[in-house]
């Protein structure tokens, strides 16, 4: 049997070809280049595949998204919706993510960002005094798989810590928000960490209105998908508001250009899109997990409900 691999953007690809080659022994390799081979291949492994492959992998029984993310399948054109997509789902990356997190709500909290302008000015701006954890509530925009990793983490270290959910959960030590409670949730957090999903409903969610509600001088780390946020709203309220932060991971269109304004606007961060870099051994191994449930039941639940989008 065979297996198709496609990426042209991750970091260290032959180490990933390496270790799919070590699970997957019993499967020929290919690349999109080995066309001839297409009609063979039953799984594909992939970020970012060309929409004019798909239809030609006329025997693919399973797609395995190599990061959390699968709106770069759904967005093909030509993906056919009965084939099951598998997104990873590793506490290594959970624990990235996290930690990310952790690292920019302590960049705003402790006024990092102030003192790097300063020192940047060679000015010095003299004591300024942080907020405790326990008198900060940290808003989770989007508690899934990875949302839970931070909403854990943060709780163990006193943050208050509630969260927007589209549907109803529970979650011990956490306020959950759910419809159209969503202005309350905007207005009681002092941090807001969206990590929303790409999806027709996300697109443009953090515009003029939700940024207007948030807090004056409060802050927004944005570690989900790019599409979520209108960036000329924010752009306009970074303007408007020097005491407000953005530490922004993922933009629209990346790399982001040198051109765009976020780069000058000194209440800014931003980081290339490696909050949650996929780890790459645990990653293949629980690709290599599902693949024996396949062949030993013939079928496999995909990890996308398709009427949500994610």
């Amino acid at each position: 049997m065979t297996l198709l691999f496609h990426n042209t953007t991750f970091d260290k690809i032959d180490v990933w070809k390496k270790t799919i080659k070590k699970y997957f022994k019993n499967e020929n390799i290919i690349s999109i280049k080995d066309y001839k081979k297409f009609n063979a291949v039953k799984y594909a492994i992939v970020w970012n595949l060309p929409d004019e492959v798909l239809p030609k992998l006329k025997n693919l029984k399973v797609i395995f998204s190599m990061g959390a993310g699968v709106d770069h399948i759904l967005k093909l054109n030509n993906y056919n919706k009965k084939i099951p997509i598998i997104r990873i789902k590793d506490t290594l990356m959970g624990e990235r993510i996290a930690n990310y997190s952790l690292a920019q709500l302590l960049n705003y909290q402790l006024n990092f960002k102030i003192f790097q302008n300063s020192q940047n000015k060679r000015y010095w701006s003299g004591e300024r005094t942080p907020i405790d954890n326990k008198n900060l509530t940290v808003g989770i925009l989007g508690l899934g798989f990875l949302g839970n990793h931070i909403a854990r983490l943060l709780c163990k270290l006193d943050y208050n810590v509630i969260a927007y959910k589209k549907s109803p959960t529970k979650v011990k030590n956490i306020k959950i928000y759910t419809g159209k409670n969503i202005l309350r949730f905007i207005k009681n957090s002092d941090v807001i960490i969206s990590i929303l999903p790409s999806t027709p409903q996300t697109n443009n969610m953090i515009n003029k209105k939700f940024l207007t509600t948030m807090k004056k001088n409060s802050c927004l780390i944005n570690i989900g998908r790019g599409n979520t946020i209108e960036e000329k709203d924010l752009l306009n309220h970074l303007k408007k508001n020097k005491n407000f932060f953005a530490y922004l991971d993922v933009f629209k269109n990346e790399p982001l250009k040198s051109s765009s304004q976020f780069w000058k606007l000194p209440n800014v961060t931003i980081t290339p899109h490696v909050a949650g870099v996929t780890a790459i051994e645990p990653s293949v191994r629980y690709m290599y997990s599902i693949y024996k449930k396949l062949k030993i039941n013939k079928k496999v639940k995909s990890d996308v409900n398709l009427s949500n989008g994610y």
